[in-house]
């Protein structure tokens, strides 16, 4: 309980007893006067135990220049600036300068001087909290050259097994000779990158993590012998749930044998069916029960998270069955893959979005090709000279080295359709080069297979989560929660006014490391808590960023009119309420003793 809450719990008890004491009384002469003098005196007792405070507008005119210092100012710029309110936030500031006035927040400058006629701001400044808290007092400040080290970041936190991890920022480099980058993971450099001597550059580090579960990378910036900055990059590589798959194959070849094999070796529901002639099929099954495929049904159908099929395998399609096969791409957001041959050139849904122009060549062309998301060409493959047109509403996701589109994908209701006119992927099989046919294919299957709507979603909206600070988190649920705790500790939710399904709660991490979220002693959900002096250089940069835009906001108000009105905040003066107290007191003395 707080202290203004038992001052007035006090006082009411107090006024409650009094008054009882009045009524009881046998003279009941001047009792209401009696009543409400006692109740006064009470509520001047309580004034004196609690800070009372009026607002009050007054010219900025009126007021005097302040200087706020922040980490990293210049102790020059107090030696000609002859500032007499000089103020700090930082304890240790204070103790390198104690003529610095040390106060708890923002919110202080507006008690302890309203009106404020101008508050310098040298350092690093502030972050967004501290600068909204500043309310109307105009701000002056010349940002310092930024720091060294890593000035903005950026990963996915959370991967499939398989996929690509990408680090992508900016790093400054104020030393005169280069600064090397490292990517480790499980004490092992798994990438590298040079940043020239005085210079601000962006950088790109990745790498392809083998294990699944929580890992924390390690990113250095090596200057010579001596490592300058060290963060932590923590991840979380899930899993990859099996996806079923329909092979349609309008006869048999290289390309679609190869495909189930690899798709069977790493775990995939396949079934595949492909015609002999007219009227007969083959129909094979792996890691899945054999099912009627003669004719393609919505049974059928609502089994596969995925179609893969030459054009002419859909064109040999059903109208009923092309109509279930649209409804289950539209509806339910189930994925196509259309490998293009020579029906290609037939107008039809699959195809809309994909226009293909083959260029007068006689035969096939060897090109290395360009992977979306992927770091490194692969090594040459023959491709046949038939490019995808750029579109829009298209995406493309594998290019060759004169950047035509071989592969790329469209959106087509709740679905997708990737298309592409790789029909030889398998000679990479041939050669022993299995990275790079499970690097096109793991990447086509992914952009085009149906994916299942998350149950819950848990997300930091703090940025950088630090220990002993509050951190933001919001969770989206398609269910209402009724229970969700941190580390053991009971969480309270917030269900926010816009969205009903998202729900928002404050949390200061006492431990730096995974923080474990359990969701109704159900799902379990983990997010990061670095320590104090983690990510400073990008933090303070960040704030430098921030005080500056606040400083050209502010000088741009003020040059709307001449006479700025501010509310300050004032206390009011203790003695009033003494003297009503004791006029009170002496009141009842006298009044009682007449009375007798």
């Amino acid at each position: 309980m707080n202290w203004t809450l038992s001052v007035l719990i006090i006082c009411v008890l107090l006024a409650a007893f009094t008054t009882w004491l009045e009524i009881r009384r046998a003279n009941r002469s001047r009792l209401l006067l009696r009543i409400l003098v006692s109740i006064l005196g009470i509520a001047a007792l309580a004034c004196i135990a609690l800070p009372i405070t009026y607002q009050s507008k007054s010219k900025i005119s009126d007021g005097s220049e302040a200087v706020l210092l922040t980490e990293n100012y210049n102790p020059d710029s107090l030696s000609h600036g002859g500032y007499k309110l000089i103020f700090t936030t930082s304890s240790e500031i204070k103790k390198s300068y104690p003529k610095a006035r040390l106060i708890a927040g923002m919110e202080d400058l507006l008690t302890i001087r309203p009106a404020i006629s101008k508050l310098h701001i040298l350092g690093y400044g502030l972050d967004t909290d501290d600068l909204q808290q500043l309310g109307n007092i105009p701000v002056v400040y010349s940002s310092p050259p930024a720091p060294t080290g890593i000035l903005s970041i950026s990963w996915t936190q959370q991967l499939k097994s398989g996929a690509l991890l990408k680090v992508q920022g900016t790093f400054n480099n104020t030393a005169s000779k280069p600064i090397k980058l490292l990517l480790k993971g499980l004490n092992t450099q798994v990438d590298s990158v040079n940043i020239p001597a005085e210079k601000q550059s962006g950088f790109e580090l990745a790498t392809t993590p083998k294990i699944t579960g929580t890992a924390v990378y390690n990113l250095l910036a090596i200057n010579g012998q001596d490592t300058i900055e060290r963060e932590n990059v923590p991840i979380i590589i899930e899993p990859v749930q099996p996806v079923s798959v329909l092979l349609l194959s309008s006869s048999p070849d290289f390309e679609s044998k190869f495909l189930k094999n690899w798709l069977s070796q790493n775990g995939y529901v396949i079934a595949i069916r492909t015609a002999i002639s007219k009227n007969k099929i083959s129909q094979e099954f792996v890691n899945m029960q054999k099912q009627p495929m003669e004719k393609l049904s919505a049974a059928l159908l609502n089994k596969f998270d995925l179609v893969i099929g030459e054009s002419s395998a859909f064109k040999a399609l059903t109208g009923s069955e092309n109509a279930l096969l649209k409804q289950q791409v539209d509806q339910n957001g189930m994925g196509i893959i259309i490998r293009a041959d020579d029906s290609s050139k037939t107008t039809s849904w699959l195809q809309d979005k994909f226009r293909v122009t083959t260029l007068n060549a006689k035969s096939q062309v060897s090109s290395a090709l360009l992977l979306q998301n992927q770091k490194l060409k692969t090594t040459a493959l023959s491709i046949d000279p038939s490019y995808i047109s750029s579109n829009y509403n298209t995406q493309n996701l594998a290019l060759d080295l004169q950047n035509h589109a071989l592969a790329s994908t469209a959106l087509s209701g709740c679905g997708k359709l990737v298309f592409t006119t790789l029909n030889n992927t398998y000679n990479w099989l041939l050669t022993g080069n299995n990275k790079d046919y499970a690097a096109l294919w793991s990447l086509l299957i992914d952009k085009a297979a149906r994916r299942l709507p998350q149950a819950q979603n848990l997300s930091v909206n703090s940025g950088i989560a630090k220990i002993n600070e509050p951190v933001n988190v919001r969770l989206e649920s398609s269910s209402i929660p009724s229970q969700l705790t941190i580390n053991k500790a009971t969480i309270s939710l917030v269900q926010s006014h816009f969205a009903p399904y998202e729900w928002n709660f404050s949390y200061w991490p006492q431990k730096f490391g995974w923080q474990q979220t359990i969701i109704d002693k159900k799902s379990t959900d983990l997010w990061y808590s670095y320590q104090k002096n983690d990510w400073m250089p990008l933090i303070n940069y960040k704030k430098s960023a921030l005080t500056k835009k606040h400083s050209e906001n502010s000088t741009r108000s003020l040059s709307v009119t001449k006479q700025i009105q501010s509310l300050g905040r004032y206390d009011v003066p203790k003695m009033y309420f003494y003297l009503i107290l004791i006029a009170s007191l002496v009141f009842l003395w006298i009044e009682r003793k007449l009375s007798v």
